[in-house]
């Protein structure tokens, strides 16, 4: 018998930055018929954050339960508060998300009586520890099922965590497609006039932290190649991050400098996004399905992207960009040589990335979703299970 009102926690290791898990979990609350769901937010790790005041103001509460270390007596005062809180709620469902929440979080919410336990897995877990993969494996009987962002991350975390795929499935991000939406011409050359750039240049931007992950140096080095044939070439990487000083220090060094803006973090990526011919994402591994490309995508830019995590669910090779391999050079300046030479067909990329958008990646059915997965468990206890 389903609740008239599903109750649900939401375990999120930290929430400094609004980074692509932040405002997934942000949009997918916000996105929740209120009158069927009501939802809560245990974050262990908290910071000022724009974000985490927009739930507040909905009347969502945040507990900042700063856990830090899992082994120290601290984490044992944490882990009754975290304990006592769901027996006093009793929640329907208790979902994680990053690898503390995934088990010590998911242990104390099992030991505590949850209900259902759900875990989101949000990238390929290239990065994760021999302990935790141990931890993950050890702990995973204690879900009732797992939610992937892509099939790319769930054939990985599935072969990885030894899952069963019947208790897996995928929804992908969405994004507002309403919000973002393609430039008209007055929008479109007022962002590149902002910037410094002109209705001719050909500007490729990138929109992603920069962490060791995201590769910047593999963007770089693409867009070193490809210069020389493209005079009209202006650069735009949008993020911040531990690397940012050393991608400026080392671009400093090169020709490449005096064409290319580092925006930092920015509050509102849109007219960013409106000044771009192309958006790129070069991971090496461990990606998730990236909001910034979907963004893109829904704002009428072309992509090319890596074959990593969900980057080829997300990106129609050859429809609305291009999907190249990872850590290739050569193949992202021969992308974007090809993208500068067809101008009606990058625009035709552009039209088709937004009409994708629409199809497959809209807010409404990502929540729509998971909203199918909440009522399924309280249902029957089961996953749905289904591959997108």
């Amino acid at each position: 018998m389903v609740p008239e009102r599903i109750e649900i926690l939401f375990l999120i290791d930290y929430f400094h930055r609004t980074g692509g898990t932040e405002k997934h979990l942000v949009q997918l609350i916000t996105g929740l018929p209120p009158e069927r769901f009501r939802c809560a937010v245990v974050v262990f790790d908290a910071g000022e954050n724009t974000l985490l005041e927009e739930l507040r103001r909905r009347g969502v509460p945040i507990i900042h339960l700063p856990v830090g270390r899992e082994y120290v007596p601290n984490a044992l005062r944490q882990a009754w508060r975290l304990a006592q809180l769901i027996r006093r709620h009793r929640y329907d469902i208790v979902q994680t998300y990053h690898q503390k929440a995934d088990t010590y979080g998911a242990l104390i919410a099992w030991m505590a009586g949850a209900r259902h336990l759900v875990s989101s897995k949000r990238d390929t877990g290239q990065l994760r520890k021999p302990l935790h993969v141990f931890l993950n494996r050890r702990l995973r009987g204690l879900f009732d099922g797992f939610i992937m962002v892509a099939n790319g991350v769930s054939d990985a975390v599935v072969a990885q965590d030894r899952l069963s795929v019947q208790r897996v499935m995928t929804i992908y991000n969405g994004v507002d497609a309403i919000r973002f939406h393609p430039p008209s011409a007055a929008q479109r050359a007022a962002a590149r006039a902002r910037l410094g750039f002109t209705d001719e240049d050909f500007v490729v931007g990138m929109v992603a932290g920069f962490r060791a992950e995201k590769n910047h140096d593999v963007f770089f080095e693409g867009l070193s190649r490809a210069a020389p044939a493209l005079p009209s070439l202006k650069v735009l990487a949008v993020g911040g991050g531990e690397l940012l000083v050393q991608h400026q220090q080392r671009l400093g060094a090169t020709g490449l400098a005096l064409r290319t803006v580092f925006a930092g973090d920015v509050a509102d990526v849109l007219p960013y996004l409106w000044a771009m011919d192309v958006g790129c994402l070069t991971p090496g591994s461990n990606e998730g399905f990236s909001n910034a490309v979907i963004e893109q995508m829904a704002a009428g830019v072309p992509l090319i992207v890596t074959a990593v995590g969900g980057n080829p669910e997300a990106v129609a090779n050859g429809e609305t960009g291009w999907v190249i391999p990872p850590l290739d050079a050569a193949a992202l300046a021969q992308a974007l040589l090809t993208m500068h030479q067809d101008g009606p067909g990058r625009a035709a990329m552009g039209r088709a990335a937004r009409a994708r958008v629409e199809a497959r990646f809209s807010l409404e059915h990502m929540c729509a979703e998971h909203a199918r997965v909440y009522t399924a468990l309280c249902t029957s206890g089961s996953m749905p299970g289904a591959r997108q």
